[in-house]
């Protein structure tokens, strides 16, 4: 028997988990609880077809992928720093400490004093983002073969040679692993930061006004939304990231 096609299977799965979600919903029986699927497919064809929709989804997207670009450039620069730096390693560590307990709500809230609403959510995904990235880096670094790195200097590579060819290729898996979890949190952290502070417009602008107006359907509409956007944006992420990889291998 041949093995079942990925994207037929992506499909069966799905099909079967609107199906319980129809189950639930004649279960319930009350579309302000919960909407069915049908429904919330329409309202989402409906809600496509207006400016408003991309507009929100635009965004959402610019503030989240700016506050992530800036905490995985930034991530990288301080985790190579801190791995070669003893002295910096160990005074920002606890920064770094702090800004992983902390939770994410708390943040968005301290950030109402300092910060304007838009630009909340930038920070926010920015904050949330930049120790995963400095954590990977770091750890990579540390976990470069020492045997390597002693032939470098048998050999006399000069300082960029040994960067290229011997730290990027043992830092990579570290860094994939983090811009990957990195963009899931990044997505997740923005949308809940808009749906707090409420900025005049965003996915989580739209998700806070569909709970205060008690659209059931709405609200679901956009998670949906939400939930095909954070697949997509992990699927282009992961295969840019392949593709560099690929591209260095054949250098």
């Amino acid at each position: 028997m041949k093995a079942i096609p990925k994207a037929l299977k992506i499909i069966i799965i799905a099909a079967i988990w609107i199906a319980i979600w129809e189950v639930i919903y004649l279960i319930v029986g009350k579309e302000l609880i919960v909407p069915s699927p049908f429904h919330v497919f329409v309202r989402i064809f409906t809600l496509a077809g207006t400016a408003v929709f991309w507009g929100n989804i635009g965004t959402s997207l610019l503030r989240i992928l700016i506050g992530y670009l800036l905490a995985v450039i930034l991530g990288a620069l301080v985790g190579t720093v801190t791995a070669k730096v003893a002295f910096l390693d160990s005074f920002l560590s606890p920064a770094a400490k702090v800004i992983r307990a902390t939770p994410v709500a708390s943040f968005i809230i301290l950030l109402f004093v300092f910060a304007a609403r838009n630009h909340i959510p930038v920070i926010t995904v920015f904050l949330m983002v930049l120790p995963v990235v400095w954590a990977n880096v770091y750890e990579g670094i540390k976990n470069t073969d020492p045997k390597l790195l002693e032939m470098a200097k048998v050999f006399d590579l000069k300082k960029g040679t040994i960067f290229k060819r011997i730290y990027i290729p043992q830092i990579l898996p570290f860094f994939t692993a983090a811009v990957k979890t990195g963009i899931g949190l990044a997505w997740k952290a923005g949308i809940a930061a808009e749906v707090i502070v409420n900025p005049k417009y965003g996915i989580g602008t739209a998700l806070h006004d569909s709970k205060v107006y008690i659209e059931t359907c709405d609200l679901f509409a956009w998670t949906v939304v939400v939930v095909i956007i954070s697949i997509i944006l992990e699927r282009i992420l992961v295969r840019l990231i392949e593709k560099a990889g690929g591209e260095k291998k054949r250098a």
